[in-house]
């Protein structure tokens, strides 16, 4: 039994090393996190001694990938008040913490990779919504090109199967047959709650055609076959046809 013991803690341990690591370089020295920006990159942390005391920041990666999503502008503007309501600096894109004494090294390290994997999570929500928000609107008006304005409603608010309304982008209505119309972005807020949605709507009695509407299947891996469980997936470059085949509906 002792021997298991110490086998199961010695394994626990190494997976606990794993979890963090960090290099010297220099005059720094780097720590890698546990902690994931959206993207799926590791949080990594500077810490520079300064005298008796160090100084500690996220080298400005935050913002890096902001830029890389194409939303530097949104983490300009988020990224100061997470840094505020913190207690630490945001200064030349960087989130930095001075003069740490070596007691409170660890919880500063701790929260700047905090508010770095932070401050760009909620760009990426940010950006996801914003694309969501155009995306309906270029939607909206296909749809209705396609199946007339008479047929179709914009933020139609619909009732699942557990009696939850939701709001879909637009409802195409055709006799007794009804199209839940939804665009989804690959951010994981995004895919989670259309696939709650869809699920819902399917176990209704007579379900309405589910349709998520996506920019490009290729960017959503393995998340698309779980949206494609509860609903068809088209991309936004579909054909007129191809909307008229996924809502089963014709064209008027």
């Amino acid at each position: 039994m002792e021997n298991r013991n110490t086998a199961f803690r010695a394994i626990i341990e190494e997976v606990a090393r794993s979890l963090a690591s960090v290099r010297h370089e220099g005059e720094a020295s780097y720590v890698r996190t546990p902690i994931l920006y959206p993207g799926g990159s590791l949080v990594v942390v500077r810490v520079e001694q300064a005298g008796r005391h160090y100084l500690i920041s996220d080298m400005g990666l935050g913002f890096v990938e902001a830029d890389q999503m194409g939303a530097e502008v949104s983490f300009g503007r988020t990224a100061p008040h997470i840094a505020e309501k913190a207690g630490i600096a945001f200064e030349h894109h960087s989130f930095i913490v001075k003069e740490v004494s070596r007691d409170q090294l660890v919880g500063a390290v701790a929260t700047v990779a905090a508010c770095s994997q932070e401050a760009v999570q909620i760009t990426a929500m940010k950006l996801s919504e914003r694309k969501t928000v155009d995306a309906s609107e270029r939607l909206y008006g296909r749809l209705i090109r396609v199946f007339t304005p008479a047929k179709v409603t914009r933020h139609a608010e619909v009732y699942g199967a557990s009696n939850t309304p939701w709001s879909v982008a637009a409802l195409v209505k055709s006799d007794d047959h009804q199209a839940v119309f939804e665009p989804v972005t690959d951010h994981p807020n995004s895919v989670a709650s259309a696939v709650a949605k869809f699920v819902d709507l399917s176990q209704l009695d007579r379900p309405p055609a589910r349709v998520a509407v996506v920019h490009d299947k290729k960017t959503f891996g393995t998340r698309l076959n779980l949206i494609a469980s509860a609903a068809k997936v088209i991309e936004e470059g579909a054909t007129d046809r191809m909307l008229e085949r996924v809502a089963d509906l014709q064209a008027a």
